[in-house]
């Protein structure tokens, strides 16, 4: 479980440094295009061409920011959504009461005719108790 808890932590804090890095790039980007728009309108459509590639490059780093952005918050609501499940559940019959065990023992998998199941020492052919 400590293993899972530091592999989503290192995920989501090198998403943010993605996040923060292709922020500056695109802030390099923009300034870049004012620039490369004030020399077409200077010397002419010699400078057309590297326009089009940094408002290309620019929509392409956006795009992934947005895809940070989208992961970010998907992984949010994940952590929101087995929050409230938890919750649900304590409700129902607390954990306190089943005594339950610190590590699942039970593996979320499914049957071969794809219909989810929990596994407990699983086989080919379903559970073994």
């Amino acid at each position: 479980m400590e293993e899972a808890k530091s592999d989503l932590v290192n995920v989501l804090s090198s998403l943010e440094a993605h996040w923060h890095v292709l922020e500056a790039e695109v802030v390099e980007i923009n300034r870049d295009i004012d620039y490369c728009e004030q020399c077409l309108r200077k010397y002419g459509e010699w400078f057309n061409s590297p326009l089009q590639y940094l408002r290309e490059l620019k929509r392409t780093k956006k795009n992934k920011m947005k895809e940070i952005i989208r992961n970010m918050e998907s992984f949010n609501n994940n952590l929101q959504g087995g929050k409230r499940l938890v919750k649900s559940l304590e409700k129902q019959s607390p954990v306190s009461i089943l005594h339950a065990p610190q590590t699942p023992a039970m593996v979320a998998g499914s049957t071969s005719d794809g219909t989810p199941a929990l596994l407990a020492g699983a086989t080919s052919r379903g559970l073994r108790l």
